[in-house]
């Protein structure tokens, strides 16, 4: 999803129609106790480490500020999720729990920390919940707003999420809301008016701003075929904050974009040392596969297993990461159960997806081309969206919308994993040999 800092004094206003107006405002006033205390913003690419330290510092002056403990939950949980270490879950809880026990009525910012707890344990409908009640309480609080906006869309409730957004841009203009719209238009294929919106919210922003929204620039870019623009957004976002973790991320998929496999190698051999978590696993795995090293491979697909095993221990629902590793990589069976578990929560397209490719690898192609429709509805340029769904069309002997649905996922995103384009490519050479 979309991170940016939270800084006062930048207003990022989307009209409804997507125009972007740009306006210097001053903090919204607050009658909580400690305004002077940073606040955490799920997703928002706040420096943590600065975030957490000034809390903890509060806290040893002012140990029953509970809006102080709510926001050192949700900087707890921003920890465990860019990190990996499932601990700060436990930590978070353990902040929000002393927030309710100073302040057990009307305590909005504890609310927005649990709802932040549930989303990043992707419990989507009790996130939903929690930040709803908090605004209930303040309808103005940015946390719940974002953490809202968040859940609407993991819940594949597309049009509700669109609602959201433009409330959350009128109560609270900002980076976050912001990069949230970004999102919002690049899940609907709209990469021009995603772009432009990241590109404003650079150019006002702090430095923690700018590297996280050049970053996400820079994957829209290179979904774009345009690698050397790619470069330099990512060039700027790591002189504005170096060794920014999502610029490696970005760095790993334009290099695999540009054909620097073995350089690839390393820079995703430095982000999974950092964040382990099961997608950047299973890229270097993929990456390490397609290269003829099949046994590093299989050592990072042992890791993946282990870190689900692991976030799984921690409350954390990990049925869509699980889903679709063990259908490329595992038990379809598992695959399968996994997705449809995860269906029964939440309809977004990308559980979708998941449902549908198990669905694919379990041989029940009928039903996995009702489901990868869904997936594909809102135009997102997802590359493996269009790929499965080809793969899908292709076994049911539907060979020219596989064709055209293949080669749309291709053509999508040249950073694409290169053993998942291996696969594609190879369903297309079989479909092209039929003709």
């Amino acid at each position: 999803m979309r991170k940016s800092l939270i800084v006062i004094g930048v207003g990022l206003v989307l009209a409804v129609s997507g125009g972007i107006g740009v306006a210097t405002t001053s903090s919204p006033s607050t009658s909580t106790p400690a305004a002077a205390v940073p606040r955490v913003v799920p997703d928002s690419g706040q420096d943590l480490e600065a975030s957490i330290a000034a809390l903890q510092d509060t806290l040893r002056r002012v140990p029953a500020d509970h809006v102080s403990w709510a926001n050192l939950a949700v900087a707890y949980v921003e920890q465990a999720r860019v990190t990996g270490n499932a601990t700060y879950y436990e930590k978070a809880d353990e902040a929000a729990a002393r927030s309710f026990d100073l302040e057990p009525d009307d305590n909005f910012t504890a609310l927005a920390a649990r709802a932040a707890i549930s989303a990043a344990r992707h419990d989507f409908t009790d996130a939903l919940t929690s930040a709803d009640e908090a605004l209930a309480i303040n309808p103005r609080d940015l946390g719940a707003l974002a953490v809202r906006v968040d859940a609407l869309n993991e819940l594949g409730r597309y049009d509700d999420q669109l609602k959201a957004l433009r409330t959350a841009d009128r109560l609270q203009p900002s980076t976050a809301v912001a990069t949230r719209y970004s999102y919002a238009y690049e899940l609907r294929g709209d990469l021009d008016r995603a772009l432009d919106i990241l590109r404003r919210a650079a150019a006002v922003g702090s430095r923690a701003d700018k590297a996280y929204t050049l970053t996400l620039a820079a994957d829209i870019e290179r979904k774009l075929g345009r690698l050397p623009a790619a470069a330099r957004d990512l060039e700027i976002a790591q002189q504005a904050v170096p060794d920014h973790l999502a610029a490696l991320v970005s760095t790993a998929r334009l290099q695999v974009a540009r054909g620097e496999l073995e350089e690839a190698v390393t820079t995703w051999q430095d982000v999974v040392a950092r964040q382990p978590l099961p997608e950047y696993l299973t890229e270097l795995g993929e990456l390490l596969e397609h290269l003829g090293r099949p046994d590093e491979a299989e050592a990072q697909f042992a890791v993946v297993r282990t870190t689900i095993e692991l976030l799984d221990a921690s409350g954390v629902r990990t049925d869509l990461e699980t889903a679709l590793f063990e259908a490329d990589h595992g038990s379809p069976e598992r695959a399968l159960s996994q997705a449809r578990a995860e269906w029964r929560q939440r309809t977004s397209v990308h559980v979708a997806d998941a449902l549908a490719w198990a669905l694919h690898r379990n041989g029940r192609d009928r039903e996995a081309l009702t489901i990868a429709r869904r997936a594909t509805a809102l135009g997102s340029p997802e590359a493996k969206f269009w790929i499965h769904r080809g793969t899908i069309e292709a076994a049911l002997g539907m060979t020219d919308d596989a064709r055209t649905h293949l080669r749309r996922g291709l053509a999508t995103d040249p950073g694409l994993s290169p053993w998942q384009r291996d696969e594609a490519r190879t369903t297309l050479r079989e479909i092209e040999g039929t003709r």
